[in-house]
């Protein structure tokens, strides 16, 4: 057709270049669809509070009935559990753990970055006051229960604590995911208050679960995933106020003991796409949209 001033429009269709975008994209859609699922219902929930020991000793079952301990991986299987009990005799509390503490040897890092970790003391014959956060509040040694004897955990200046997988040995070299996750909680006194949130490399959330309370008891919860999720981090929230006022009223304040989870294993080794492969096919789908452009209008005196 021609135009009044007597410039020709040609409409050309880039047919060939259409159909390969088009099958260019099915290839990866069809590639993210053969990628194993992270993100699928699947859990089984132990939760207790009390003497909550049979439960315990159940999750650890499930999860993996063989501890690691402090042996560097690759395992196939069993689980690593962090008791914060060691430091000897009379041990003095520990008020800025470092982060990386229990890296290396239980594939464990801590985070947020500004947030600081404590491990309590050990009581000392003349020094009570060391043992289950008595150095904050003198009255937490009677607040605080322990589950294994006599350490114990918290953020001290924020009532969130995440915890980032990573192959035990691999001096945070190799990122890891698990599929169970738990932990021994003292002092839970409000209801969908404590919680642990779950989280796949690709920062979707698996799940939130509440811990049930115990007021001056001790309380677990563990989840394990069996339906392909694979858990690379998590979220713990302990009551609702920071370790400081007496404990009490509107006040929740919590600590932790055990920390239990299945082997913490390499994305390859539990086939599982690193986050970097999750953002490059993200792109590549992106960039074959792109080409797919519609047809040109193209000028010719």
């Amino acid at each position: 057709m021609y135009s009044p001033g007597g410039v020709a429009l040609s409409q050309r269709r880039n047919d060939m270049p259409r159909l390969s975008a088009q099958r260019g994209t099915i290839l990866v859609l069809s590639l993210c669809l053969s990628v194993p699922s992270i993100a699928s219902a699947g859990s089984i929930v132990f939760s207790d509070f009390g003497t909550i020991q049979d439960t315990v000793d159940a999750f650890r079952s499930a999860i993996g009935g063989v501890n690691n301990g402090n042996a560097p991986g690759p395992f196939t299987a069993g689980r690593r559990e962090i008791n914060w009990d060691g430091g000897g005799v009379n041990a003095q509390p520990l008020v800025n753990m470092p982060k990386d503490l229990f890296l290396n040897n239980r594939g464990a890092f801590y985070e947020p970055s500004p947030t600081t970790f404590s491990i309590s003391g050990q009581a000392a014959p003349n020094d009570a006051t060391l043992a289950r956060f008595g150095n904050i509040n003198s009255t937490y040694p009677t607040t605080f229960t322990s589950f294994s004897n006599p350490r114990m955990f918290a953020p001290t200046n924020s009532i969130v604590t995440e915890q980032v997988f990573f192959q035990p040995g691999s001096s945070k070299n190799i990122p890891a995911v698990t599929t169970a996750f738990g932990v021994v909680f003292a002092d839970v006194d409000r209801a969908r208050t404590t919680s642990i949130e779950y989280f796949a490399a690709n920062n979707k959330s698996l799940g939130k679960f509440y811990v049930p309370p115990a007021n001056n008891g001790l309380s677990f919860l563990g989840v394990k995933f069996d339906g392909g999720e694979l858990i690379n981090r998590v979220s713990i929230t302990t009551g609702n106020t920071v370790l400081g006022p007496n404990d009490g009223g509107a006040v929740d304040v919590v600590a932790m003991d055990d920390f239990i989870y299945a082997e913490p294993k390499s994305f390859a080794s539990a086939g599982a796409p690193e986050p970097a492969t999750w953002l490059l096919v993200g792109s590549g789908v992106v960039g074959l949209l792109w080409r797919r452009r519609p047809s040109r209008l193209t000028l010719s005196a």
